[in-house]
């Protein structure tokens, strides 16, 4: 590597590490919490917390039954194909250090972020970090527990080209748990964890059906890549990819210290490493250019490029108990309430929904009883030792019986403070669909147009720029996105820099009238409401509209508005008008009524955009959580664009430019809003 090059990316991991070490010292603090008060105990429950329904969570703790954990040498797993898969193990440890005889329950995490930059943020924060990054984990090993952390194939010292997540990655999950299954230290019972892309890998392997594997707990992990992520609306995802695969990239080519710290395998470090800086040109520009060029099956769903990347996909298969952790304002913030439902059909699964964006749902699930369990549910060390001490050591820890569902609710609790709310199921199984209309002189109600009324107009903003290339020294990518559209001060922006803005705020982040007054967005809202209105679920805008050009997208946002007109964000939905096709039989309907519509987002299905012409638009709102106060208003703010959330491939910038799209308001073309209304109630 260059030596320039070289600087740089160990500057960037560096950098990194800091980030990465905040949110360490936050999981050791809220680890030590746990414990304290425990020793000498064989398994208890502490803290109890009252949850809206009556019954209470608790805040499950043990002693440690270890003194300590150590690090086994690097080890390589060698495939079928010859490929060869980085491993670091840690093992329980007696006083001295030394690893402890005897055969273990395992946890396997599987990371693309480097499984060295794990063990040193699990020496710097004193526990262990299996939810943040893999590597060392001392929380679980100290309680009999090994830790098996590996660098997925394409990524740090594993050999191979980065195909993120692809079919050849997953091969290697299979190949990793095969591995574990013949080590001596391992007693038959094997769990995965993680948080994001560890959280995801988790979940592709336990559709994999090893029957070594007893339980998963993942947090914050992706669904459906293309819908969720990558192609929100039929647009493409340009902010968080500018973010996220640079970053990938840049770690798997830092392995300077990697070479360095382990001469026995140095060569083969060093020839991993070129494989991965080989890969900027051989995977990761061509992905970025034949996506930002509209090439389907990249910018659209044909195909399974996007379809073998989604754990959603086949998600029923997995038949071992499933703990999930979302968050309200999650980048996979549509996804997790779907996972939750489509594992539930073959196994036993929990939903707990934490407040936040990406890395603020870490923080707050590994905050344990300081702050999580203080508003209705235990942090995700607590919850992550309860699960597997119920499904892989066998200890009656009461995981079972755990609530089903577990959510952050905005607006909920005295005197605005939020708090959780528990239902048996998602979506909550008191919902109602009430559809709301979008009037002609921008109320928001339940009363349908009965004549022609006000029709308003918005505009097509000047166009996001986007710049993906290689770094001048060749072994890295790097991007930027300029938005144009008043998006970058808004609580998407948050949502898709992966909450890295929020770390520091601005009044914008939580406050919509910004961005929908720089959006001139057409605002839409209720009287003042008399009551508390509490929504839970999907939402679906139907959106009629004609446009002036043959390309067009619809963003909506949900807002809570207080009587001082600040207005707090709930979810948000995007659109490209071509894509608007429907297929009902993967839709939720809900008492007859469609709620989430699914759009194919293929070639074939994309529908022609007339000039002029009346369009029913279906969009697909993010599922939420709310309880909006009596006294507040429900806002239903509809722009042409949210650039945080979804930029146009280069052949539909082309068609949209220039377009003003009309949002009808008549009997004819009555536009509306469906809420997923449940009693108040359901929150006592």
């Amino acid at each position: 590597m260059p030596t320039s090059s070289k600087r740089a990316t160990d500057s960037a991991l560096r950098g990194l590490v800091a980030a990465l070490v905040t949110m360490g010292v936050a999981a050791s603090a809220a680890a030590q919490t746990t414990t304290l008060g425990t020793r000498g105990s064989t398994s208890q429950y502490n803290t109890a917390i009252t949850t809206n329904a009556g019954s209470t969570w608790k805040e499950y703790t043990r002693a440690e039954d270890y003194t300590d954990s150590t690090t086994l040498p690097l080890q390589f797993i060698t495939t079928a194909k010859g490929q060869k898969i980085a491993v670091l193990v840690s093992v329980p440890a007696d006083a001295k250090g030394n690893p402890v005889a005897g055969k273990f329950p395992v946890i396997l995490t599987q990371t693309a972020y480097r499984i060295d930059l794990g063990q040193l943020l699990g020496s710097v924060s004193g526990t262990g970090n299996t939810l943040l990054v893999g590597g060392q984990d001392k929380f679980m090993n100290k309680r009999g527990y090994i830790s098996v952390a590996v660098d997925v194939l394409g990524s740090g010292m594993s050999s191979d080209e980065a195909q993120l997540l692809g079919a050849a990655e997953q091969a290697g999950y299979a190949e990793a748990v095969n591995w574990v299954t013949q080590q001596p230290w391992f007693n038959g019972q094997l769990g995965l964890a993680g948080t994001s892309y560890l959280g995801i890998t988790s979940l592709l392997t336990a559709k994999q059906g090893n029957p070594a594997v007893k339980a998963v707990f993942a947090q914050v992990p992706m669904g459906d890549s293309y819908r969720g992520t990558v192609g929100v609306g039929g647009l493409l995802n340009a902010k968080f990819i500018s973010l996220w695969l640079p970053l990938t990239q840049s770690l798997s080519v830092g392995n300077s210290l990697a070479i360095s710290n382990n001469p026995a395998y140095a060569d083969q470090i060093k020839a991993a490493n070129q494989q991965h800086i080989d890969a900027v040109d051989s995977w990761y520009l061509p992905t970025v250019a034949n996506s930002l060029a509209g090439q389907a099956g990249y910018a659209t769903d044909d195909g399974d490029f996007w379809s073998v990347r989604s754990p959603l996909e086949g998600a029923s298969k997995i038949k071992v108990p499933t703990f999930l952790v979302g968050s309200t304002n999650d980048i996979f913030q549509r996804d997790e309430p779907l996972l939750y439902e489509q594992i539930k059909k073959n196994a036993n699964t929990k939903l707990v929904i934490v407040k936040g964006s990406h890395i603020q749902a870490v923080l707050n699930a590994s905050s344990g009883a300081n702050t999580t369990t203080a508003k209705g549910a235990p942090g995700s060390a607590s919850l992550m030792l309860q699960w597997f001490d119920q499904y892989l050591k066998g200890i009656n820890t009461g995981a079972a019986e755990l609530p089903n569902v577990t959510q952050y609710v905005e607006g909920y609790g005295t005197l605005g403070a939020s708090k959780f709310a528990r239902a048996t199921d998602w979506p909550h199984p008191q919902m109602t669909p009430q559809r709301m209309y979008l009037r002609g002189n921008m109320s928001l109600s339940t009363q349908k147009p009965t004549t022609s009324e006000a029709s308003h107009t918005v505009a097509e903003p000047a166009p996001a720029v986007v710049t993906y290339n290689k770094s001048s020294s060749g072994d890295t990518v790097q991007a930027s996105v300029t938005i144009n559209d008043g998006s970058d001060c808004s609580s998407s922006f948050v949502q898709w820099s992966l909450g890295m803005a929020g770390l520091l705020p601005k009044a914008c982040y939580s406050n919509s009238a910004t961005v929908e007054k720089d959006q001139k967005a057409l605002i839409f809202q209720t009287p003042t409401l008399t009551s508390d209105l509490y929504i839970n679920g999907p939402i679906q805008a139907d959106i009629w509209m004609s446009t002036t050009k043959t390309e067009a997208a619809v963003a909506v946002r949900v807002d809570d508005v207080d009587a001082f007109g600040i207005a707090t964000p709930i979810t948000t939905g995007l659109l490209a008008v071509s894509h608007r096709a429907v297929d009902p039989t993967r839709s939720r309907y809900v008492k007859g009524v469609m709620i989430q519509p699914w759009h194919p987002f293929t070639e074939a299905a994309r529908l022609p955009v007339i000039p002029g012409q009346p369009m029913l638009v279906p969009v697909e709102v993010f599922p939420a959580a709310a309880v909006i106060r009596k006294g507040h208003k429900l806002r239903i703010a509809i722009s042409a664009s949210n650039q945080a959330q979804g930029v146009w491939p280069a052949p539909q910038q082309l068609k949209a430019s220039g377009n003003i799209s009309t949002i009808l308001n008549s009997a004819s073309y009555p536009s509306s809003v469906v809420l997923p209304v449940v009693p108040t109630s359901a929150l006592n």
